[in-house]
């Protein structure tokens, strides 16, 4: 076998081999395509669009380099163009864009817009974010009608997008665990702690974790075997880097995972068992939980509905125990 260098690159040359060699050598050749595709994919997904773009800019072509001359340029633009206005604003045609996506290992031209849209998030603040939102519209009530049109698409393809069969399976998870955690972070926190509330009007035993406080979270985490807590982690676009490495860590010591995010693709959806996904992306530029608390309120009642009356027994305890409990603060004095 003799190995030629290309570059960063090595291409394997095919001498005359026997028929075992020849399978060995075939074998080799599969393992070395599959560890480079592998990590090509490795380098899109750690980079950003903007990124990969200037990464691959010196081998494009001229109507190429065109096109990412005007995303690099304004990219915040680009969000907003539709395939026909994008290729007219560049002076290119729509076919030569999609292979411009292609290229990138983009499926489409809004995936395209999704990775822009993704980069915008993490690097615009929110207020500059929400200027970038509203600047297409005319008037007020065009605004009004672009952001309820956008809510209620948002809802409906959230509900028609999750069967409910998916949401019996995560009312499932919610019912076998002993103890339920819920990890989010920054402006996630506001669709967890609407869970919170949720679950525990349900009599859950559930906690949202405090990821700043390391030990602490640990400290409740190992306080019951792996297999009887179950962690839902809830991310969306920046995904929490806490988020994600908790999750890792709950999957790896056999906690039962259940994710609440944006896409299939998440980073906390590929070490959960369940995943509900909700469209939270608003107009472009910004986020809301619209969705996911419909989704949230779904799952409620999917439960309730799923769970069997208690026995009189146990409704007889539970008011002794009301009771008792409600004397303790009505009179400080009244003996236990």
């Amino acid at each position: 076998m003799v190995k030629v260098e290309h570059g960063a690159a090595y291409e394997w040359a095919a001498p005359r081999l026997p028929a075992v060699q020849k399978c060995l050598y075939a074998l080799l050749r599969l393992w070395y395509t599959s560890r480079r595709t592998e990590s090509l994919h490795t380098e899109r997904t750690t980079m950003d669009i903007l990124e990969q773009i200037r990464a691959n800019y010196g081998s494009f072509s001229r109507p190429r380099q065109r096109i990412s001359d005007f995303i690099l340029n304004y990219p915040e633009q680009c969000c907003f163009l539709s395939l026909r206005s994008f290729a007219q604003q560049v002076g290119t045609t729509e076919v030569t864009v999609l292979n411009f996506c292609r290229g990138l290992g983009l499926g489409s031209y809004m995936d395209l817009k999704k990775a822009l849209q993704d980069y915008l998030i993490v690097r615009v603040n929110a207020g500059d974010r929400l200027k970038l939102a509203v600047a297409g519209s005319g008037s007020a009530q065009d605004l009004y009608q672009r952001v309820c049109r956008a809510e209620r698409e948002a809802l409906q393809s959230t509900l028609d997008g999750n069967s409910v069969e998916l949401l019996l399976a995560f009312t499932q998870a919610l019912r076998r665990a002993r103890r339920i955690f819920i990890a989010a972070h920054d402006f996630s926190r506001f669709p967890a702690g609407y869970l919170e509330h949720r679950l525990l009007s349900l009599e859950l035993d559930c906690c949202i974790l405090d990821l700043q406080a390391r030990q602490d979270m640990f400290r409740r985490l190992s306080a019951q075997p792996p297999q009887d807590g179950l962690l839902i982690a809830i991310t969306v676009p920046p995904y929490g880097n806490d988020t994600i490495a908790l999750t890792r860590y709950c999957a790896s010591i056999g906690m039962p995972v259940a994710a609440l995010t944006d896409r299939p693709d998440s980073p906390v959806a590929r070490c959960a068992q369940t995943t509900l996904l909700c469209h939270v992306e608003l107009m472009g530029m910004t986020n809301s939980f619209t969705s996911m608390v419909g989704l949230v309120d779904t799952l409620a009642m999917l439960y309730t509905f799923t769970s069997g009356a208690p026995t009189q027994e146990e409704k007889t305890c539970r008011d002794t125990l009301h009771r008792k409990f409600d004397s303790c603060f009505s009179d400080p004095n009244t003996s236990i």
